[in-house]
């Protein structure tokens, strides 16, 4: 199976660590696309729930030391779609990217890969971990691939994770990041098998938590850890 692997080019924790659980697995990547920062138009939530001030390897670092051919590139672009081509890539694996369409999708032999942070169909979108507090739903990872509807395609695997009532928020980012990695890997395989998952059913899509909402998400997180084993 030829991996193509879809990245930010800067440095970024899910990027460094999914390349690495990759090779570690035994699976050779062909290539990383890796796109540019872009300006993002959205709302971004006050309460933060990931990590600062960290230390990462730039991927085109780690792909020099890998040995793996590293390509600037716009995730949507014709110079990408040739290189998929080139590559005669299978599967793609996002470790990093916006909104992949369809012209890029099609170009995949089985398809792209995305390890989303919440249950999918029930928790599309953004902010997942802040939406299953604020709305009483499970936390964890769904792997699908993709289609050209944000979070729907084919869902392969998704699995709930532990909550518990010491968890702060960055406690649950970093437990769930950890659950891409792992099932990142389940889902290769499974692909290998040639299983391709079931429809993802529309759900619930949502945006980023809005200001007025999120005031709530401090009180409301202690109540949710509390009685989250009944949800």
């Amino acid at each position: 199976m030829r991996i193509g692997v879809f990245a930010y080019n800067f440095k970024h924790k899910k990027t460094q660590e999914g390349l690495l659980w990759l090779m570690l697995h035994g699976y050779k990547i062909e290539c990383i696309l890796a796109a540019d920062p872009v300006q993002l138009n959205f709302y971004q939530s006050k309460i933060r729930v990931s990590q600062k001030d960290m230390e990462y390897m730039h991927p085109s670092e780690i792909a020099k030391k890998l040995e793996i051919p590293y390509h600037v590139v716009a995730h949507n672009s014709k110079e990408c779609e040739e290189l998929v081509k080139e590559y005669d890539l299978d599967v793609g694996v996002i470790l990093g990217a916006r909104i992949i369409k369809e012209n890029i999708i099609n170009q995949f032999k089985t398809g792209i890969l995305n390890m989303h942070p919440g249950l999918l169909p029930e928790n599309r979108g953004l902010d997942t971990i802040k939406w299953a507090i604020l709305k009483d739903m499970k936390q964890g990872v769904s792997c699908h691939l993709i289609s050209r509807e944000i979070d729907r395609g084919r869902l392969l695997i998704r699995k709930e994770i532990n909550v518990f009532e010491d968890d702060t928020l960055l406690d649950i980012f970093l437990r769930i990041q950890n659950t891409e990695q792992v099932l990142m890997i389940e889902s290769l395989r499974m692909l290998e098998k040639g299983e391709r998952g079931e429809t993802v059913q529309e759900g619930n899509y949502s945006k980023s938590v809005p200001p007025e909402i999120e005031k709530n998400l401090t009180g409301k997180f202690e109540t949710y850890k509390k009685n989250y084993s009944r949800i």
